[in-house]
């Protein structure tokens, strides 16, 4: 847990475990800010969360504008938790075309992290926390494609593309991505105070995994649902990353360390990543 009085930022804020790790980080006395979706979604984690004070942001992470908005609110930042996640089971896209997985998984928190840098490190020591999932350590369903051509801003699109129905497929790859922008931000972020971690918090029962069960078994959905991990449970494992102190580059399955998918440490797929996100920045 951090320590009381740092400023922490959670995306992700109005799902299951959202919701635990804001009302956790609030009631160890930290100032919270969490980012809602929608107004009405942001007045049911007020409501959620009351009495304890939390401010509540209104922004989509699929949209460029949006994010850039809310990064602009902060000047010192202690902790970020990027939380946000979704899944669509057929193949939509944002504004800039870009595949939802990829725009609210990848890249809207890449974007979010990389510009509030400056307040990371005006807030140091401080913590950048990825939620990840351990769907990513299976190559063949996360293969990024190798293109050897120049690169521009409609790259990131074919990159990230697969079958209009591969639903889970795309929810895989774009954790990935995640995971191995994270691992070079941590890299480049080394001996500033700021650290960067990945953690899978275990397969939680919340709307995801309600959305990704087949039409077949959602009649069980309850049943599926208590077999798996609370939003409690999964909050911790988090909250426990976000605790470490002098720990940066790391992937976590729940609380222990472990070894991401050999693709994750693909240098060469890391700098191109890189390469074809950084251009939403400017």
């Amino acid at each position: 847990m951090m320590s009381q009085k740092s400023i922490a930022l959670v995306t992700g804020a109005t799902g299951g475990m959202g919701r635990v790790l804001v009302r956790s980080l609030a009631g160890a006395g930290n100032t919270v800010v969490a980012v809602a979706r929608s107004a009405a979604r942001a007045d049911e984690l007020r409501e959620a969360v009351a009495p304890l004070p939390v401010e509540v942001l209104i922004g989509d992470l699929s949209s460029r504008d949006d994010v850039f908005r809310l990064a602009q609110r902060f000047t010192t930042l202690n902790l970020l938790i990027n939380n946000a996640g979704a899944h669509f089971r057929h193949r939509t896209v944002n504004a800039d075309g870009i595949e939802m997985h990829v725009a609210v998984n990848y890249l809207g928190g890449y974007l979010l992290t990389e510009l509030l840098r400056p307040a990371l490190l005006a807030g140091a020591p401080a913590r950048v926390v990825n939620v990840v999932s351990a769907s990513l350590a299976d190559t063949r369903q996360v293969k990024i494609r190798r293109r050897p051509r120049p690169v521009g801003l409609g790259d990131l699109r074919a990159l990230t593309d697969v079958n209009p129905e591969a639903g889970f497929t795309a929810y895989a790859r774009s954790k990935l991505l995640t995971l191995m922008a994270g691992y070079r931000l941590a890299e480049e972020l080394d001996g500033t105070g700021v650290t960067v971690n990945s953690v899978h918090p275990g397969v939680v029962g919340t709307d995801i995994v309600d959305d990704m069960t087949p039409a077949y078994l959602r009649l069980f959905g309850g049943l599926i649902k208590r077999s798996l991990l609370t939003p409690e449970e999964g909050a911790a494992s988090i909250l426990r990353v976000a605790g470490l102190s002098g720990v940066t580059g790391r992937y976590f399955d729940r609380d222990v360390e472990a070894r991401s998918s050999e693709v994750s440490y693909d240098r060469a797929l890391q700098e191109r990543l890189l390469a074809i996100s950084r251009p939403y920045l400017s």
